[in-house]
């Protein structure tokens, strides 16, 4: 079968369409000075925009990283919903549903992001990728793998790959919006570095 690693990066949506869903009103304590108020107003403003993009409500899928037969690809269609079409018809398999899937922390982030989103553009999902409560048999997450049924262990993708002595990020998510706008050469090469990590720690746990 099939083994496609994959990684998703998001951006905040627009700013006009932003502006419309930001909250009116702030929780600030019991602060009474003006001054104070105001900053901790514009405090509270600015880490709502900075955590937009990873709500599917109020941010985007910018593109879709891929490692398959040690081929890194990309998905980026300026049109969110056409990335979305595509990234589905390229996991999905003609008899078996989907292929075989791995990713980081998939489970809790990139999968229900690409869902959510393509059920705001009402893009089928590929077939056979939710089993009733859970996720089909094809989808590998290495994050529950290193857990080992505690969710409660700690470990990031880059503190496990180094501590797996395979690599490290080469930058922060929260920062891949501004660079996929200004410099999408390093955008790419950021996304496929990660994507490296993740393929050198489904080997280093056995899933390849």
């Amino acid at each position: 079968m099939r083994t496609v690693i994959f990684d998703i990066e998001t951006g905040p949506l627009p700013e006009s369409e932003l502006t419309a869903m930001m909250p009116t009103e702030w929780p600030i304590g019991n602060v009474k000075d003006p001054d104070k108020v105001k900053a901790a107003v514009e405090a509270k403003r600015k880490a709502w925009l900075e955590d937009a993009a990873l709500d599917p409500l109020t941010g985007r899928v910018l593109a879709v990283g891929m490692i398959e037969d040690n081929m890194f690809s990309f998905i980026d269609d300026n049109n969110e919903a056409g990335l979305l079409a595509n990234f589905w018809k390229t996991i999905s398999h003609p008899s078996s549903g989907i292929v075989r899937i791995v990713g980081f922390n998939c489970n809790t982030f990139d999968l229900p992001f690409l869902v959510r989103r393509s059920w705001k553009h009402n893009i089928p999902i590929a077939p056979g990728l939710r089993e009733g409560r859970y996720w089909a048999k094809e989808v590998h997450d290495l994050r529950e793998s290193w857990q080992l049924g505690d969710r409660q262990a700690a470990g990031s993708l880059d503190s496990i790959a180094k501590h797996l002595g395979v690599g490290a990020k080469s930058g922060s998510g929260k920062d891949f919006a501004a660079l996929w706008a200004s410099d999408r050469a390093k955008a790419l090469a950021y996304l496929e570095n990660d994507l490296r990590l993740t393929e050198k720690i489904a080997q280093r746990l056995g899933v390849l």
